[in-house]
């Protein structure tokens, strides 16, 4: 390969990771994107979030957690 092709393929598989981000992440992972504490989102999880628990290992969607996170919002007076 080129050099010129070898930076395409690098900027095109970037470009398609981004493009396709993982919809579910591990609680550290979900803690850093939604800007809390890894403890706040098994807090969390104690009052209803959804987690998804696959043979024991949880993890935590994006949408999902986003939906909930709507649901709990108030109007204040």
């Amino acid at each position: 390969m080129q050099e010129a092709e070898i930076k395409t393929t690098i900027i095109n598989t970037i470009k398609d990771t981004l493009n396709h981000p993982r919809p579910y992440l591990n609680r550290v992972e979900i803690a850093k994107y939604f800007g809390v504490a890894p403890s706040t989102i098994s807090y969390w999880a104690t009052l209803g979030m959804p987690v998804a628990d696959i043979d024991g290992r949880k993890l935590y969607g994006k949408q999902s957690i986003t939906d909930w996170l709507k649901s709990k919002e108030k109007t204040v007076s």
